[in-house]
């Protein structure tokens, strides 16, 4: 059965990796993690955002009514 990694230690095998390969491929591996890297960070925080959001739109709705 193949284990299911979490996307920071999905980033830091990508990285551990790059250097066993062949240069060329070692910067595609590097880049990819990087933007799965950025890519995570910016979802976690626009989730948390939508978070903070929908908890102001309810106290906003509680004092309307």
């Amino acid at each position: 059965m193949h284990q299911h990694l979490k996307v920071k230690d999905l980033v830091a095998a990508a990285y551990a990796a790059a250097p066993t390969l062949p240069p060329a491929e070692a910067k595609l591996m590097r880049e990819v993690a990087t933007r799965l890297d950025v890519t995570f960070i910016a979802l976690s925080e626009s989730l948390d955002q939508r978070v903070t959001l929908m908890a102001e739109n309810e106290i906003l709705r509680g004092v309307n009514q």
